[in-house]
């Protein structure tokens, strides 16, 4: 697989975005590997906030978000996700598979959607069908936060999640 990588020094002295990388090598499905990477701030036994984004995003839109659940002595990772695009996408039975988890997921799972994203507009009422875990949570329509809700409203998104875990 032919691949291209940003020089390392091209995320150097980001504007807010202070964190260490960290890599891990992931097989590319043709005989190679890819390296990915992941923030992983916080205290590592704490409890741990996964946020997953999409391509092409990276975590840099967590920059606002980090800093809150850190206070709140969380352990956020920051990790990217393949959405399949087509039906023959090589990511595809990973999706299934995810999707066979999240219907038998009775912990609470809590969605935080905004409430004028075009593209995932209304994403969270089929996690609230579909994923046990999600009955009876406080689910979140925050304002205004856009598409990239951890860009627009960050910092109010990772408030909610903390006190989400908080509770319990």
């Amino acid at each position: 697989m032919e691949t291209l990588r940003t020089p390392d020094e091209r995320f150097a002295n980001l504007p807010g975005f202070p964190f260490e990388p960290h890599y891990t090598d992931v097989p590319d499905g043709e005989g190679g590997t890819l390296r990915i990477h992941h923030v992983d701030a916080g205290p590592s036994d704490g409890p741990v906030v996964l946020c997953m984004h999409g391509q092409p995003t990276w975590s840099y839109l967590y920059r606002k978000m980090i800093p809150v659940l850190v206070a709140y002595k969380m352990g956020p990772r920051a990790m990217p996700t393949q959405v399949p695009l087509l039906p023959d996408a090589p990511c595809v039975a990973e999706q299934v598979a995810a999707w066979k988890v999240f219907r038998e997921w009775h912990k609470p799972f809590l969605c935080a959607f905004t409430d004028n994203d075009p593209v995932t507009g209304g994403g969270d009422a089929l996690f609230r069908q579909r994923v046990p875990g999600a009955e009876g949570q406080p689910h979140q329509r925050i304002e205004g936060g856009g598409h990239f809700l951890q860009e627009g409203r960050g910092e109010v998104l990772a408030r909610i999640v903390s006190d989400f875990v908080r509770a319990g």
